[in-house]
């Protein structure tokens, strides 16, 4: 567990590499800019899951899991500049405060959206500096990399999203910065510091920051593991403590023949709750029957932490294992299509398993 001293020397450590970086690249501000044409390109991401519950048939329904739009310039070789927008629900209602018997703060887990569906939100909006093919730097409404890098391998966010992200509920973007670095062909690293609140909040009263750092390495050509880690500082308590993320993901794919993929994630103090730890592991493999046509199959299994003293666990009505499978057919190229199988069943025997025939649709520019 890091110190927020330790912490706040790794800032000070970053921040100086990159001031060394911007100082020993002054070659690359001197580049022609008149051979330079600056660009922009639109973004436009929607995402659609149209879902029948097999076991109760009244439980269908049709809903826009994502709608992002946006631009991205290139203003010079090194700069760029991104905003993208997000059609949600942003209206959010968390980071409730209550005080226990004796009088010392407590954060109960409680997260509540309310508002109009589909209201356009500021989503992203960084700049980026690129003074080399191996170091960039975004700083503002970034993306956060915990499980993009997964999610990228995966590749049908449009159907089931990752396993930390499914789970944990862990927003996409934050407010901070990012860097990335690509050592050589084998190792690339990235380490960041943002608000931990997530895009849509504002840095909480009692929380200090989020630091993140994750490491690939690429051994050979097809295979790719990833080791990650951040820690969400706050001021603790002997009920609030600092909320970590463990994860591991491995993947081996032959372009145009399979891929495969596995990961597992442990998470401490969830919503900064001592001892409300979530963890579990990912399995999945996907099978190119044609040039545009797959097929596909996951196992997710979810557990949460016993409570002190107790056999139950503390998030039992929510812990259980997912099996999907379907096909994936991509016409053109930017729509993608689905048809998949969706089964929950709970580890709690007296909740009904879910089993959904779901119908999924994407495209995007």
């Amino acid at each position: 567990m890091k110190s927020p001293a330790v912490a706040n020397s790794i800032i000070n450590i970053h921040i100086l590499v990159i001031l060394f970086i911007i100082a020993t690249n002054q070659s690359i501000f001197a580049q022609n800019d008149s051979i330079f044409e600056p660009k922009g390109n639109l973004i436009v991401q929607i995402i659609n899951r149209t879902n029948l519950d097999v076991h109760n048939t009244n439980n269908f329904g049709m809903n826009i899991n994502r709608a992002h739009f946006g631009y991205s310039y290139q203003f010079a070789h090194e700069w760029k500049g991104v905003v993208v927008l997000d059609a949600g629900r942003p209206t959010i209602f968390n980071n409730l405060k209550i005080k226990d018997s004796i009088g010392n703060d407590f954060y109960p887990q409680y997260n509540y959206q309310e508002g109009s569906h589909y209201t356009i939100s500021l989503k992203f909006s960084y700049l980026e500096y690129k003074p080399n093919k191996n170091i960039t730097i975004q700083a503002g409404g970034i993306l956060q990399n915990h499980y993009i890098r997964e999610e990228k391998f995966w590749g049908y966010r449009y159907i089931v999203e990752t396993f930390p992200d499914r789970y944990f509920k862990i927003p996409s973007g934050d407010l901070g910065i990012i860097s990335y670095f690509e050592i050589n062909e084998y190792f690339s690293a990235d380490i960041a510091f943002t608000n931990g609140e997530g895009f849509r909040s504002k840095q909480d009263e009692k929380g200090k920051f989020k630091a993140a750092t994750g490491i690939d390495f690429k051994p050979v050509q097809g295979l790719i593991s990833r080791l990650y880690y951040d820690v969400k500082f706050i001021d603790n308590s002997d009920l609030i403590k600092n909320e970590e993320l463990y994860s591991i993901f491995i993947g081996y794919s032959m372009p145009s023949k399979f891929r495969v993929g596995s990961s597992y994630h442990y998470q401490t103090n969830y919503h900064h709750i001592n001892n409300h730890d979530l963890f579990g592991f990912s399995l999945y493999g996907v099978y190119n029957i044609k040039e545009n046509i797959e097929i596909f199959a996951r196992y997710d299994n979810l557990k949460s932490a016993k409570l002190t003293g107790s056999n139950t666990s503390w998030n039992e009505l929510s812990d259980g294992e997912a099996y999907i499978w379907g096909f994936h057919y991509s016409p053109v190229k930017g729509i993608s299509l689905s048809l998949s199988e969706q089964f929950w069943i709970p580890s709690n025997t007296n909740i009904d398993l879910r089993n959904e025939i779901v119908f999924s649709f994407e495209y995007k520019l």
